[in-house]
């Protein structure tokens, strides 16, 4: 898990040693304020954003998940939610895994929550439990996820 600055490379320039990564935040960085909802390739299928709007909810009503086949960029374009994060091998699973999503139970040790906010971004690799739409201060946020496909890390 990573969790950088937009404005501040120096939480994510060694990061950049891997041309996917450039390309990712590149595109994070130049993101117009009014792109609208949806899926937006970046690599075609191996690289995409998805922007979506929702409302925050409680902890206890949101989800820890986990990915296999991507791993997640997260950035809040507008408001702020938490992002509680703790590593998968410590949770059990919470139904099967599909369409390339693991729902797990919450866990039992704490957890690291992280503030998502614009101008931030969060890194979550298959090794990485997050449970997003955590409730802080916003009741909406409207963000972006970057799904970027293993195969092209490897």
């Amino acid at each position: 898990m990573l969790h950088g600055s937009l404005s501040d490379p120096g939480t994510y320039e060694t990061f950049l040693v891997h041309p996917v990564w450039t390309k990712a935040l590149g595109w994070l960085r130049a993101l117009p304020a009014d792109i609208p909802t949806g899926k937006h390739e970046i690599i075609g299928e191996d690289m995409f954003a998805s922007v979506m709007e929702y409302d925050t909810v409680p902890r206890e009503a949101a989800r820890f998940e986990s990915h296999r086949e991507h791993v997640d960029l997260q950035y809040a374009i507008a408001g702020t939610e938490g992002i509680d994060w703790c590593p998968r091998a410590e949770l059990q699973a919470d139904g099967p895994f599909a369409d390339d999503v693991q729902f797990w139970l919450p866990p039992v040790t704490p957890v690291t929550t992280l503030e998502s906010s614009p101008g931030r971004f969060s890194v979550f690799y298959p090794c990485d439990a997050h449970r997003p739409k955590v409730r802080i201060r916003s009741f909406q946020v409207r963000k972006l996820v970057i799904k970027v496909a293993i195969r092209l890390l490897t």
